[in-house]
């Protein structure tokens, strides 16, 4: 046991090392301070509600950096170990698939964890403290769910542009499901007809099987609106469930390209 954890903690080191040489903590903290500069012009343009605007605009633009950098980060470095054989060097040594991805999935979590604190640190100093705290947690959560997505992608998928186009898909669309449903549903579009049931079901079936991200780090939670750490344990349920799943799958795969 103790050398099984060895090996996945120097997996892991190895992609935190490799976030580290290529300057990824500074180009988040880069990011976030171009976000929050940005945050305070639009709040100098604003005639009312300038505080509200400024943690707005922030946090959807923080949001959105976390999960393009995590899965960038992801993508990237897996495709650059297969390219330079390095998956196939560690493979053949004395570690087994489950503890490589292991140790991946470890490795890049600290990565998105590092990166989501670093994103939303500035937004401590316009938001509440709970509602910020709860939202930064929210934020680590969902940046999380990508990098098991990302990882899932990056090993059943051997074409980058292919890996990330998915990954992208994956998260607008478990983004949207709950718009896409409320549009279904709708009784303006009811004709009466069989496909339009069949349609219905069809949404319904495809929400099922996503997650909620909708309910995820929603920008409500710092304007006040909503009780975030009421829903901080349902969405936390909710990630480890698709984190396992997504590690499952990717685990599958990797078995199955490599006996």
């Amino acid at each position: 046991m103790s050398s099984a954890v060895e090996r996945i903690r120097v997996v892991a080191s190895f992609a935190w090392l490799e976030a580290l040489r290529t300057r990824l903590p500074w180009i988040a903290a880069a990011m976030a301070l171009m976000l929050f500069g940005a945050a305070l012009f639009a709040r100098a343009l604003a005639i009312t509600e300038a505080g509200r605007i400024q943690a707005g605009l922030f946090a959807a633009g923080s949001r959105f950096a976390a999960v393009f950098v995590v899965c960038a980060h992801v993508l990237a470095s897996m495709q650059r170990e297969n390219q330079d054989k390095v998956t196939e060097w560690l493979l053949s040594a004395d570690i087994t698939r489950a503890q490589y991805l292991c140790g991946k999935l470890l490795g890049y979590g600290t990565v998105a964890l590092t990166t989501a604190a670093l994103l939303a640190l500035p937004l401590a100093a316009v938001a509440p403290a709970g509602a910020w705290s709860a939202w930064a947690v929210s934020l680590a959560l969902e940046s999380l769910l990508v990098v098991a997505a990302a990882l899932f992608c990056a090993v059943t998928f051997g074409h980058l542009m292919l890996a990330a186009a998915f990954v992208l898909s994956f998260y607008v669309l478990s983004r949207t499901m709950a718009a896409v449903v409320l549009i279904a549903r709708s009784s303006l579009l009811d004709d009466g007809s069989w496909t339009r049931d069949a349609a219905v079901l069809a949404v319904r079936a495809v929400e099922l099987a996503l997650p909620d991200l909708d309910r995820f780090t929603r920008t409500a939670w710092l304007l006040g609106e909503g009780a975030p750490w009421a829903e901080l344990p349902g969405l936390g349920a909710q990630t480890a469930v698709y984190v396992l799943l997504l590690f499952a799958a990717a685990g599958f795969d990797l078995y199955r390209r490599n006996q």
